[in-house]
């Protein structure tokens, strides 16, 4: 059994992420939060299954130590533009970096954003902000996987998407949360996307074929 760290999982493709590997007999998750966001945790996993966010908890770096991948799928809302928001979601990014490089995890996958290869518009600090925690994960030395989705959208997954190194834009490229947290939880056992970077959005594959053409 696979033992996963996913940090943002009160966030809703963390949340959808969670609940995904909870039911995968191959995955043992645990939740990385803030404790403001306990409660809303515990209506959807078990106390147990809980770290608080605190590079002082020795249970978050003993977790980190056992565990075989981290995912951090957080951050993920690009209409937060608030520049203490966007700081503190990369320090907590290159946080748990450090930590997992320090513990030797196998895997470290982080989701990002369509446009962080080249910040502008509205949201350019925040995109910034996605992009060096991406050139801090590549520096870092452990094996990786970037994620970006085009525009967050909630409702069913299609469980159909596209994906590429690069997507040129044509109108608004949506993904629904559940289809990125399907993607997300694909990486952790996929050689083909180990130590690269894609952009995903709705599409016509299956994430399974999508992965295997890529």
């Amino acid at each position: 059994m696979m033992k996963v760290l996913v940090a943002g999982a009160c966030e809703h493709t963390g949340r959808c992420l969670y609940e995904y590997l909870s039911k995968h007999p191959h995955y043992e998750p645990f939740a990385v939060i803030n404790e403001e966001e306990r409660k809303t945790a515990l209506e959807y996993m078990t106390e147990e299954r809980i770290i608080v966010e605190n590079a002082g908890n020795s249970r978050l770096r003993e977790l980190v130590h056992e565990a075989d991948a981290v995912i951090y799928a957080g951050g993920c809302d690009e209409q937060t533009n608030d520049a203490k928001v966007i700081s503190s979601m990369l320090e907590t990014t290159k946080n748990l970096i450090d930590m997992a490089k320090s513990c030797g995890v196998g895997r470290f996958i982080l989701l990002s954003a369509m446009g962080a290869d080249d910040p502008q518009g509205a949201f350019e600090d925040y995109l910034y902000k996605k992009r060096e925690a991406e050139d801090y994960l590549k520096n870092s030395g452990l094996h990786y996987t970037i994620i970006r989705p085009g525009h967050l959208v909630h409702g069913e997954p299609s469980g159909k998407i596209k994906m590429k190194e690069n997507i040129e834009w044509i109108g608004d490229p949506d993904i629904t949360c559940g289809d990125v947290a399907r993607v997300l939880a694909s990486a952790l056992d996929s050689d083909r996307l180990k130590n690269k970077t894609f952009e995903i959005t709705s599409g016509e594959k299956s994430v399974d074929d999508a992965i295997k053409d890529v």
